[in-house]
């Protein structure tokens, strides 16, 4: 499995057979973390939870090999209702992984996540960038 990959650290400079769960501010797109998010989805049979994405990021999860059945996807109206979900998806430690679509957030909301993903030991990535409609012509 580990082949597959090739190197063992991605683009974004992460170890991807890392264990220890993190908090992590991403500016970068999805697909460079997918074979991390495989690899950790690999141990545990928790919940993969997507907060803010859009239809598009679940068929790249389930292209990447991760089962269907295993992503819980939660929508919110606003910035606030996502930021609220992401912090009750960390809290509950029902998910080994916790994908996240915000924009900006306060250093106080990062502090919070971040205490929250150490607290249930459980692997947090946040997107700086909300995904975009694609244009309707």
């Amino acid at each position: 499995m580990r082949n597959q990959f090739g190197n063992q650290f991605n683009d974004s400079g992460f170890d991807i057979w890392s264990a220890a769960p993190e908090f992590s501010a991403i500016q970068t797109d999805l697909e460079s973390l997918l074979p991390r998010l495989h690899a950790l989805s690999l141990r545990t049979h928790q919940w993969i939870t997507v907060i803010g994405g859009r239809r598009e990021i679940i068929e790249q999860l389930v292209a990447a090999g991760i089962s269907r059945t295993r992503i819980r996807w939660v929508h919110g109206r606003n910035q606030d209702e996502r930021e609220w979900a992401t912090e009750q998806a960390l809290l509950a430690s029902t998910s080994s992984i916790v994908l996240s679509w915000l924009g900006d957030m306060s250093p106080r909301m990062q502090q919070r996540l971040k205490m929250a993903s150490k607290v249930s030991q459980t692997h947090s990535f946040v997107f700086n960038d909300l995904p975009s409609l694609p244009p309707l012509h």
